[in-house]
């Protein structure tokens, strides 16, 4: 039973990504005859895995925050090897909470390929999508990229606010030649030899200078601001600490990531596989304490490099998403033809503007627009 369970699953999860609703529905005879005739299919599973980008130690990780185990995935890991069995419904289940989902693991250089079982025989048909049905941004999260990746080591910015389990480094020169690893304790401060304990806590760099300068004169008389001063010190955040922060709505694999504290909530966005095919990609709200503190359009920084609202987190933010706005298709002599999804007063210039514009060898003069609209409620008097 467990290899017909996995033969039905991975049917509709994995081979039929572009079958009818009338193909999914396979009987276990179907599904052994298909087993039968492809005895790839743990390869086939291998190869899907492989073609995610993401690395075995992601991989696992994913897996421990979904409550898997951190091996499940092992065997399909790497190289082949022999004796890999069949691969069953918890494996499935894996790779959807992975985000392995149906757009990503059909989406490479091999032509779409859908199969389905027709009198216990396995048929293979192929055909390409609409270019136009792809969703424009999701594949932003789907890949590899190190662009979210936070700074694991300094310097930072001289905004970052200090925090428990940061790692800063003090050095004096001049007078005396001293050098100090300080380490923020889980009560907020640090110790300096000879200068005694310092509330460091949610302080910005620049903040932590002015105190600096204050207390290291009450030890070191050459420490003075101007050109009088004998004594010179630096301070620098050597290590960064880790924060909990919380991704939730319709999310490829909502939870709780322990991420850098210079992380931001692209950041976290991507460490939860990105928004799914439900969620909005123009109104990502960034809570805090209860709040809403901040929201972020994706279309902000793709269409126009524009980061700037990509606030970076604390720890017990929650990155919400919604479900989408309105997604609207665009097809033909445009630039980079997809699905988009348009707020509310945007129009159809801004549309073929997100398009990329037309093609010098469109037609201005004439657009198709087709659209779907509800039937009209009609109200019958009562007799």
């Amino acid at each position: 039973m467990r290899i017909l369970v996995f033969g039905v699953a991975c049917l509709s999860a994995l081979l039929i990504p572009n079958a009818t609703a009338e193909s999914q529905n396979v009987t276990p005879q179907q599904a052994q005859a298909i087993l039968q005739s492809r005895p790839d299919l743990a390869a086939q599973v291998r190869e899907r895995i492989g073609s995610s980008g993401l690395t075995q130690a992601q991989i696992r990780d994913r897996l421990r925050a979904q409550g898997y185990d951190p091996a499940l995935l092992d065997p399909y890991l790497g190289a082949a090897s022999a004796g890999v069995v069949a691969p069953g419904a918890d494996v499935i289940s894996a790779m959807q909470a992975l985000g392995l989902s149906e757009a990503e693991l059909t989406s490479g250089a091999r032509s779409p390929v859908a199969e389905k079982a027709v009198d216990g025989k396995a048929e293979v048909t192929t055909g390409a999508a609409s270019e136009g049905e792809r969703i424009f941004g999701l594949d932003l999260f789907r890949s590899t990229t190190s662009q979210f990746l936070p700074n694991l080591d300094g310097p930072v910015d001289p905004d970052y606010r200090l925090g428990p389990g940061d790692e800063l480094v003090l050095i004096l020169t001049g007078d005396v030649e001293l050098a100090h690893t300080l380490q923020v304790s889980r009560e907020g401060f640090v110790v300096i030899p000879q200068v005694g304990q310092l509330s460091v806590t949610n302080l910005s760099l620049a903040q932590l200078e002015d105190l600096l300068y204050a207390r290291l004169g009450r030890v070191y008389s050459g420490v003075k601001r101007g050109a009088a001063a004998t004594t010179h010190f630096s301070v620098s955040v050597a290590r960064l600490r880790s924060v909990q922060v919380f991704v939730t709505g319709d999310v490829v694999a909502p939870g709780a990531y322990r991420i850098s504290s210079a992380g931001t909530a692209f950041t976290a966005l991507y460490a939860a596989g990105g928004p799914s095919d439900r969620g909005t990609l123009r109104r990502i709200e960034l809570r805090r304490g209860g709040k809403v503190v901040n929201q972020l359009d994706v279309y902000d920084y793709l269409l126009r490099g524009d980061a700037s609202r990509d606030l970076r987190l604390r720890s017990g933010d929650v990155v919400f998403v919604g479900v989408h706005g309105p997604h609207v298709r665009i097809d033909g002599e445009v630039i980079r033809p997809a699905t988009y999804e348009l707020r509310d007063t945007e129009k159809l210039s801004d549309l073929i503007a997100a398009a990329g514009g037309l093609l010098p060898a469109a037609s201005t003069r004439r657009v198709v627009i087709e659209r779907i609209i509800p039937p009209r409620a009609t109200h019958r008097a009562r007799t």
